[in-house]
């Protein structure tokens, strides 16, 4: 019986080290007047072992790999990590660093993005307020693979589309206090009215410390 114990638990360990990148938070903006930061979206690697972004690409709900664009600015995933990808920022600012500044000082909020990665979309196109998708994939020819995929269903609110810590998607939007979302410094856009923007970048879910405690399992099989 031990014997089937450690190799199931070795078996989980091999399947849990594989990457497993899921879009955990979509901001599609959408709302009245001039938005303070871009579209963005948030992968998050749910697996136990870091993940490589190197060739990595976007599209939005044409799900068309070859008319995707490439994922910038960051080089791996590490697990339990998520990261930030700025899209349609070309629309607003000139060079990305100014993007990249403004979505900052939107949400950088009593440090909640530090040690956060902060990438981008070189020429994607924007999310509709509507509704609208995002898929990355490991390639922009026909045969690539789509690494991870989500699709959020409009009207917009001035608040980002969100998971549970347990990575299910119900479609739902941030709410203050609920999941680690949090307002914004600043408001949504520069519309009369619209208050501040709602939402969690850069939260790290609870699975990354459950497969921690489960590589913990493993041990302790070993060592019975």
């Amino acid at each position: 019986m031990r014997i089937v114990l450690v190799g199931a638990a070795a078996f989980w360990l091999v399947v849990a080290a594989q990457a497993d990148v899921e879009v955990t938070e979509i901001w599609p903006g959408g709302i009245a007047g001039a938005e303070t930061t871009s579209d963005w979206f948030e992968l998050t690697n749910y697996g136990a072992a870091d993940v490589a972004v190197s060739g990595w690409y976007y599209d939005d709900n044409s799900n068309d790999p070859t008319s995707s664009d490439p994922i910038e600015g960051l080089t791996s995933i590490a697990a339990g990590e998520s990261v930030i990808l700025l899209a349609s920022w070309e629309d607003d600012y000139a060079i990305v660093a100014d993007a990249i500044a403004s979505f900052e000082a939107s949400w950088d909020v009593a440090n909640a993005l530090d040690n956060v990665q902060i990438g981008w979309v070189a020429g994607g196109g924007g999310l509709g307020g509507g509704g609208d998708a995002v898929h990355v994939y490991d390639g922009n020819t026909a045969g690539a693979n789509t690494i991870a995929t989500q699709t959020y269903i409009g009207p917009t609110a001035p608040a980002s589309f969100v998971t549970a810590p347990d990575g299910t998607w119900n479609n739902e939007l941030a709410q203050v206090g609920l999941w680690g979302a949090y307002a914004s410094a600043l408001p949504a856009s520069d519309a009369p009215g619209i208050g501040p923007a709602i939402g969690s970048p850069g939260r790290v879910p609870e699975p990354a410390s459950l497969a921690l405690l489960s590589l913990g399992a493993v041990a302790a099989l070993r060592r019975r």
